[in-house]
Formats: C-alpha cells, sequence, structure tokens
C-alpha cells in the first residue's frame, strides 16, 4: 500500500503523533462547527434557536464527562492509546455521518434531531482527542521531547476549532451547511483509515516482557484475590497492572493531592472557559461586528493559542524543564492583562469603547490573549504527571481534561446566562484573576523526572 510505504519511512512515534493530530484536529472541528454561522443557522435550520445552539457546543463536554472514565480505564492498558483512537474515529465518522444528514433534512424537525445525534457521537471521541495526550507523549517519546510532543497533541485540537472559524462562514455562504458536514465526513474517513490501517503498536517495555513470560498462567488464577500480575492474553494486548481498583486508587491519589488540585481548577477555566468565552463572540458582538470579523477575531485567537503552546513547550523543554510553576504563573498573569486590554478596547452593551484604537488593534489583543493562554495549557498536562507521580499519564491526562470539559460547560450554562455582552468578558477576566491567585499556591514536585533518573543511574550501574 502506498500510503503505509510513506508513513513507514517516517520513525513510530511520528506516525502515531501525525494520526493522533488529524483525529484531535477533526475533533475539535467538531465541537465548535455550529457557532461561527449562528445566525444562518437560526434562519435556515427549522427550530434552530439561540439555545439550541449552545446545546449542540455543549454536548461534547457532557459525553467527554459520561465516557471518560471507560476510556481512562482503556488506556492504562497495553496499546489502549491505538484501541481508544479507533474507538474514537469510528464514532466520529458517525456522527459526521449523521450532522450531513441533519444538514440535508434542514427544514424539518428530523433535521435538527440528527443534528444533535451526531453532536453526540463525535463527543465520545473527545477525551481520546484531549485527554489522552500525556499517555502519547509518555509512551512515544524521551523525556526530553514529551512537552513538545504533548503541546503538538493537545493544541492542534485548537486548530480545529480556529478552522471553523476561517473556513465555515464561507463555505456556508457559497454552498450551504451541507458542504462543511461533507468536509467533516471526508476528514473522518482519513482519520478512521490512518488509525485502522498505519497506527503502529505500542511498543512493550523489556520490563513487561520478562515480567509477563516469568509469570505461569496457573498462579494468575490461583491468586486472583491478591495483587494483579500482567498476564500475556490471547491477540496482542498485554494488560498492566493497573487494574480497575487500582484506577481509583490513582484517581484518589491524584486528588488528594492539593497542588493537582490546585492546576486542574486554574486549568478548567483557563482553557475551557477560554474555549467556551471565544466561541460565544458571536452572540456577544453580533450587533458591533459583521459575522466576517468575528470570525476573523475567534480564527487569530485560536491561532495564536496554538503558536503559543508550541513556543512555550520548546522553551521549557530545553530551558526549565524544572520551573514550569513559574512559567505557567507568567503566562496566565499576561493572559489575565491582555483579557483587560480586551475589554477596554471592545465595546460595551452601550456601544461605548474605553479604548477606540480599530478592529485591528482589537483582533491583536485577541490574539495576545489566545497566545499566552496557549502558552500555559500544555505545561499543565506535564507538571499534573510530574506532581502525581506514579498516577499513570492516562488518568491524570483525563482528568485535566474533565476539567477543561467541566469548565466550558460552567461557561456554557452558568455564565453566559448570567452575564451577558461586554459582561460576560468581565466575568472570564475576574476568574483569571482569581487563577493566578489559585496557581500561586501549588507546590512543584517532579517526582517522574526524578524517578526516571533513579532508573538511569541503576542501569548504569549493573
Amino acid at each position: 500500500m502506498a500510503i503505509q510505504d510513506i508513513c513507514n519511512r517516517f520513525p513510530k512515534k511520528y506516525q502515531v503523533l501525525i494520526i493522533f493530530i488529524v483525529f484531535t484536529t477533526n475533533n475539535g472541528f467538531a465541537w465548535l462547527m455550529f457557532e461561527p454561522v449562528a445566525e444562518w443557522l437560526k434562519n435556515n435550520v427549522h427550530g434552530m434557536t439561540s439555545r439550541q445552539l449552545q446545546l449542540l457546543s455543549s454536548w461534547q463536554p457532557l459525553v467527554f464527562l459520561c465516557t471518560c472514565i471507560p476510556i481512562m480505564k482503556l488506556v492504562t492498558r497495553y496499546d489502549g492509546l491505538r484501541l481508544a483512537v479507533r474507538i474514537g474515529t469510528a464514532a466520529e465518522i458517525i456522527g459526521a455521518v449523521l450532522k450531513l444528514i441533519g444538514a440535508i433534512a434542514k427544514g424539518s424537525t428530523a433535521g435538527l434531531v440528527f443534528l444533535h445525534m451526531g453532536q453526540m457521537f463525535s463527543g465520545v471521541g473527545s477525551p481520546v482527542a484531549t485527554g489522552c495526550v500525556s499517555a502519547l507523549s509518555a509512551t512515544w517519546f524521551e523525556p526530553e521531547e514529551r512537552t513538545r510532543a504533548t503541546a503538538a497533541a493537545v493544541l492542534f485540537n485548537s486548530v480545529g476549532n480556529s478552522l471553523c472559524y476561517l473556513f465555515v462562514p464561507s463555505m456556508t455562504k457559497g454552498l450551504g451547511f451541507f458542504s462543511v458536514t461533507m468536509y467533516e465526513v471526508i476528514m473522518a474517513v482519513i482519520a478512521l483509515g490512518l488509525a485502522w490501517v498505519i497506527m503502529p503498536q505500542e511498543p512493550e517495555s523489556d520490563g513487561e516482557a520478562t515480567e509477563a513470560a516469568a509469570i505461569p498462567q496457573e498462579n494468575t488464577h490461583s491468586n486472583a484475590a491478591s495483587t494483579p500480575a500482567p498476564e500475556k492474553p490471547e491477540g496482542d494486548m498485554l494488560v498492566h497492572t493497573k487494574e480497575h481498583s487500582s484506577l481509583i486508587t490513582q484517581l484518589k491519589t491524584l486528588w488528594s493531592i492539593p497542588s493537582c488540585v490546585c492546576l486542574l481548577s486554574v486549568y478548567a477555566w483557563l482553557s475551557g472557559g477560554f474555549s467556551a468565552w471565544i466561541s460565544l463572540f458571536a452572540d456577544t458582538y453580533s450587533k458591533f461586528y459583521s459575522e466576517q470579523f468575528i470570525g476573523i477575531m475567534s480564527f487569530f485567537g485560536m491561532i495564536a493559542y496554538v503558536v503559543g503552546g508550541i513556543a512555550s513547550s520548546y522553551v521549557v523543554d530545553l530551558y526549565f524543564s524544572r520551573q514550569m510553576k513559574y512559567v505557567i504563573f507568567f503566562c496566565i498573569t499576561m493572559n489575565t492583562l491582555c483579557n483587560l486590554i480586551f475589554i477596554a478596547c471592545t465595546p460595551n452593551d452601550k456601544s461605548y469603547s474605553l479604548w477606540n484604537l480599530g478592529q485591528g488593534f482589537i483582533v491583536l489583543s485577541t490574539a495576545m490573549c489566545g497566545f499566552w493562554n496557549g502558552a500555559a495549557a500544555p505545561l499543565f498536562y506535564e507538571l499534573v504527571a510530574e506532581i502525581s507521580f506514579p498516577v499513570e499519564e492516562g488518568v491524570s491526562g483525563i482528568c485535566i481534561s474533565v476539567m477543561e470539559n467541566v469548565g466550558a460547560l460552567v461557561f456554557y450554562q452558568i455564565v453566559s446566562r448570567f452575564f451577558t455582552g461586554q459582561s460576560m468578558s468581565v466575568a472570564y477576566s475576574f476568574g483569571m484573576t482569581v487563577a493566578v491567585a489559585v496557581s500561586a499556591a501549588v507546590k512543584q514536585r517532579y517526582n517522574r523526572t526524578y524517578h526516571a533518573y533513579l532508573l538511569q543511574n541503576a542501569h548504569e550501574e549493573e
């Protein structure tokens, strides 16, 4: 197969990363594909209202919360990441097809029902797309590469968000919303093919292979009540020593660490609140700016988010791998200041702007908010994994993503109901001010790095 031959020219770790990027980009696109054309959908889809649009955007975080535990359990298994990506891509293509049917039947009530069903299926892949990034980087990349790998995996979900604001308005205006859903179907087919045909199997560590081979089959059955040991089942799956009871133990351990709780709480508002805040620009500023300009604002905010994350992860890997807390604190402080600048240069409900510096400066301030927000985002995955070790990266990563979705839900269903217009931006900025104070209470501990250092020294002595 020609495509497989081309992929085999790259190291397996980059094959996995590229496949994951394709999947998570499409997942991000599916989440916010309705917001950039909110007014068009209200006028052309039977039964579509502002509340229906908010519900469509809320399905992904809601389904995430329902499916995160099974996915968390799955990725703690040997080769569980590959299986999780396969499940996610399969659910995504079902969701894309359902939304395509909904777009075709937009003139009837059934069309709206199919759109909701499609968003539900698209949400099944969200725990994989945003929660398994730490497991991916820890499994396939060396310690000095992990922050960059985590950043690439998590930030391309935001690339999918930004593509919505760039392409969806023009595609809908020219060819209708049908073309948007058709694009999603095509990308879902590509992701499905890559995940099921190309994605390589997880490498088995020497320790796992030796331990699995040394344990007789009968001992596994006779000691069922004791601590479970890895065994080689049928096929190519080898279960890690983490079973369901140990998963609960890991979750208790993670949530019993105050610094982890602080980081998770901050990330909920930093990332989840940010995505929801930007996605609601159309409702917030539609009476002041055109749909096209709002799309440009949102696009540059999301693209700057990605650029900031990639830049900070590169710098942290090279120079600040043991000072992540201070980098996070600096980034979210700068983000808070940029939020205040954004509020000052955008109109309030009475069309008054404190700084009337033109639309170009509004786009710049939105991009600066996105840059500093994105610069902090991937560092949360790595710092929580370091502090909570020996909790597995698959568990800590999905917990972070759970909080991101909780933050988005809180913003969609609570903040947006009580605060409208400019006051919603003020509420987000106030939340970021609180986040700065909470992040200062974090005590950073690099337990995972220290453990790897001890293992390396032990191997060298042998």
